[in-house]
């Protein structure tokens, strides 16, 4: 269970406007997707408190080595990432992995200051399922009119797959019983092409991790 933390009502002043610290708070559990943040050091110092995550974390998390909170199998492929942030090598990579029954696409991103100093490394981890249902039943394919056949409460297809019966969820693009055999969540990341992040755009892929570099 989330712990609800008090705040004093103050603002933070972006160049781009002020939000109260209960605003910013508020931001992170609502957007649809999660973020880790792995401090210069390689430590976990931060994580944004949605309801239901892929990566499951704690406030008992905080300030352990990186390592520690990733499985064995995905720890090598988070070193070499980190790793190649910090050489400047890389600024950012991509993962698509099927985690928990459904397709989700995690990315990394080095963050830097002004100077291009290291700060730390971003993992931000949301669900494909709402993006890909919409394209594989026509979202885009009226783009002059821009008709869609989104609900009008969440703006996502509640859709059927017509040869597996499976169903999805209209708010969490979750699939039921997709049918469709299950990529290792650690290590299958899945090559991309030219048609987009899931097969190949052109984008160099890492041989070892699978990941694709942008």
């Amino acid at each position: 269970m989330m712990v609800q933390m008090p705040y004093l009502e103050s603002y933070v002043q972006f160049p781009t406007g002020r939000m109260t610290l209960t605003q910013i708070q508020q931001i992170f559990t609502t957007i649809p997707f999660e973020i880790d943040l792995i401090d210069h050091t390689d430590h976990f110092s931060w994580y944004s408190n949605q309801p239901q995550r892929e990566h499951v974390r704690t406030l008992k998390d905080l300030g352990e080595h990186v390592q520690k909170c990733h499985p064995a199998k995905a720890w090598p492929i988070v070193a070499k990432i980190i790793q190649s942030f910090k050489d400047g090598s890389r600024d950012a990579v991509a993962r698509p992995l099927v985690m928990n029954g459904h397709r989700v696409f995690i990315q990394y991103f080095a963050l830097r200051d002004v100077n291009g100093e290291y700060l730390g490394t971003i993992e931000f981890t949301g669900s494909a399922e709402p993006i890909l249902q919409a394209l594989e039943n026509g979202g885009w394919s009226d783009a002059s009119s821009g008709a869609s056949k989104a609900d009008g409460k969440t703006g996502v297809p509640a859709v059927t797959d017509a040869d597996t019966g499976a169903s999805t969820h209209p708010e969490t693009g979750a699939v039921a019983d997709a049918g469709t055999s299950q990529t290792d969540a650690y290590s299958g990341a899945s090559q991309s092409d030219s048609t987009g992040p899931f097969s190949d755009s052109g984008q160099a892929t890492d041989a070892m991790t699978g990941a694709s570099e942008y």
